[in-house]
């Protein structure tokens, strides 16, 4: 099969790799020159433990070198950077029909849109379905073949399931969903609850409250999810709760790390500024809140984040006073 794939970072690099190994034609795009004459260079990736990327997979910083007829589009990019970067590959005349995966996690900042629907707005060459590839899933795992669970939703369950076939194998296991509504909001909001959760390690809380934290947040994002339409049984699953684990205790978590910077006192402007890999819980925390407010949604766990980030709250204060709320019925 010839897949391209929309981002050459840790997510993308690891899943190309993947999809090499099971003998697909894979190319990747990457907009950081360097990173890519690093790669073709060198043929690493230094944010990947991977000793070596074979050199039959192309790596390039030109968008026309992946729009040459792909059988599959991957897309593995910043949040933010999604609609701009589908402007620009709507530009190409691609006539090869491909299925459309996308595996970033985050709400668009401007308009709080999931990414799927990002992509369907923008992207007007035909194509067979869009679908969200989600799950509890570091890529600095994945690449090394340890064992991972993922899942594919799309409301076309025809196109799921042909995207489960082609990721599956015996290390990266993959269910299929057509709740894709689901899938992606556990996978975008889990991010918020993990900065929280790293917040709560940052001013030195234990075990205890970060498990509470954790749980209590699964319950905000399944009132939100509920609202948008996805069914709450699958912020229970892989999707929500499990990837919500992984991502709020993993020292892999780039989320959680923020979190623990800014429970220790660090600014957030310089925390990110430090990060060679984007947080995508931070723009989150601003469409979650902007969500809860137009919805009259109660998440005050997600509230309390935004007001830390983007209000200056104090993050000890807030943490303490979301244990010391009313007493109530779980």
């Amino acid at each position: 099969m010839k897949i391209s794939i929309v981002g050459g970072g840790s997510w993308g690099t690891t899943m190309a790799l993947h999809l090499f190994a099971l003998n697909n034609v894979v190319t990747v795009w990457e907009y950081d020159k360097d990173r890519v004459k690093e790669i073709q260079k060198n043929h690493i990736n230094e944010l990947l433990p991977v000793k070596r990327i074979p050199e039959e997979m192309k790596f390039t910083n030109k968008l026309a070198d992946i729009m040459d007829s792909p059988e599959m589009i991957v897309f593995a990019i910043p949040s933010q950077s999604m609609r701009d970067v589908c402007k620009k590959i709507n530009k190409y005349k691609i006539s090869s029909n491909p299925i459309i995966v996308n595996l970033s996690k985050g709400l668009e900042a401007k308009t709080h849109k999931r990414l799927s629907e990002v992509i369907a707005e923008t992207i007007t060459f035909p194509y067979q379905g869009i679908v969200a590839l989600s799950g509890p899933s570091h890529a600095e795992e994945v690449c090394i073949n340890l064992p991972t669970l993922l899942v594919s939703a799309s409301e076309n369950v025809k196109v799921a399931k042909k995207v489960q076939s082609i990721f599956m194998t015996e290390r990266l296991r993959v269910y299929f969903s057509k709740d894709i509504v689901g899938v992606e909001l556990g996978g975008a909001l889990k991010n918020v609850i993990a900065i929280a959760a790293g917040i709560c390690k940052g001013v030195g809380f234990g075990d205890n409250a970060i498990a509470a934290l954790i749980i209590r947040g699964a319950a905000e994002i399944m009132r939100i999810a509920e609202k948008m339409g996805a069914d709450p049984i699958t912020i229970s699953g892989l999707s929500g709760i499990g990837d919500l684990i992984v991502t709020a205790t993993s020292h892999h978590s780039r989320n959680q790390y923020v979190g623990i910077q800014i429970g220790e006192g660090k600014i957030l402007k310089e925390v990110l500024a430090n990060m060679k890999m984007v947080a995508e819980g931070v723009a989150t925390a601003k469409s979650a809140h902007q969500l809860s407010v137009d919805n009259n949604i109660e998440m005050p766990i997600i509230n309390s984040m935004y007001r830390v980030l983007f209000e200056d709250e104090d993050p000890l204060e807030t943490v303490d006073l979301l244990m010391t709320r009313d007493s109530r019925e779980e």
